[in-house]
């Protein structure tokens, strides 16, 4: 087996590059049987394609390490997706690990441990197909994507709190604009077509700043999507709470859940879209669950002490 690190220089817990790269080399350098390389990412999507090329090369099975936050992950997956004789080992260095927020907050140790991403065995996990890209988190459109993605600039200008910054532009769009759009929604065999402010498609329990989405698994081969309408001003900080403590179920009249498999969005002005933390505008949106697609590395403590 070969094992290929993907180093993020930019992942907000990262620090020094230098120091990371020093733990890798005296991993590998004390475990000499293991065939492995280090590459830094040079731009936006170059881990993408420098996967790709790497694992389709490769004779032998490649243990692909993201090392990185959300966005990283996300570029890990597309350069793997497809490929039978790759790997996927999560080092979580981002602001919102919001993969590791779905499967416990006290699993970060496990994941930032070379020796664990080593050793330990593959599970297979559901990604989401969502137009050109795939996903393991989550997606927002709509005032869900604005606020996230404007409370990610927050905290990366200010040096805030990454949950803190979410919440607040949540609160402020929700409160202080009129954020409706038109949607069209194409669920399985259920259709919407209405005003909405947003909604959510998550593979995980959750996010930075709570588990709104209790059912989801990344291993069910389900979606949860979550369509949001306009609320009155007087319930929105009551809404917003429960929203972050997955009770969503106590407002079905502003909030409304499905279990489905395949997504059509369309719209006639452009959405907002984030996923894994990723910006994308798009006036069509198709989405469709792919079972146990990824053979990820989950390390061996988590899987003893809670069931995957």
């Amino acid at each position: 087996m070969k094992h290929l690190c993907i180093i993020n220089p930019k992942a907000g817990q990262l620090g020094h590059v230098d120091g990371l790269v020093k733990e890798i080399n005296d991993f590998f350098n004390k475990n000499p049987g293991m065939d492995y390389t280090i590459h830094i990412t040079r731009w936006k999507r170059d881990a993408a394609g420098f996967v790709m090329r790497y694992v389709r090369n490769a004779s032998e099975m490649v243990r692909v390490y993201a090392f990185g936050g959300g966005g990283t992950l996300f570029e890990v997956i597309n350069g793997i997706f497809g490929l039978p004789n790759a790997q996927l080992a999560w080092y979580p260095l981002g602001k919102d690990n919001d993969l590791i927020t779905g499967i416990g907050r006290s699993s970060l140790g496990a994941f930032q441990s070379m020796r664990n991403l080593s050793l330990s065995p593959v599970i297979s996990i559901d990604t989401i197909l969502a137009g050109n890209h795939y996903y393991v988190t989550n997606a927002y459109i709509g005032i869900e994507a604005v606020s996230y993605l404007m409370g990610k600039k927050l905290s990366d200008t200010f040096m805030l709190p990454i949950n803190l910054c979410y919440v607040f532009t949540a609160f402020y769009y929700a409160f202080f604009k009129k954020f409706n759009q038109h949607y069209r929604i194409e669920i399985d065999n259920d259709l919407l077509d209405d005003d909405y402010i947003g909604m959510f498609i998550m593979n995980t329990p959750g996010h930075s700043a709570g588990t709104p989405a209790p059912e989801a698994r990344f291993n069910d081969g389900y979606m949860d999507l979550y369509v949001i309408k306009q609320m009155p001003r007087k319930l929105i900080i009551k809404i917003i709470k429960d929203y972050q403590r997955g009770q969503c179920k106590k407002w079905p009249q502003y909030i409304r859940h499905f279990r489905c498999k395949k997504i059509k969005i369309t719209s006639a002005t452009d959405m907002t879209i984030a996923m894994d933390g990723e910006a994308f505008y798009n006036r069509e949106l198709n989405m469709e669950i792919k079972p146990s697609s990824i053979n990820f590395v989950y390390p061996i403590g988590i899987i003893n002490g809670e069931e995957p």
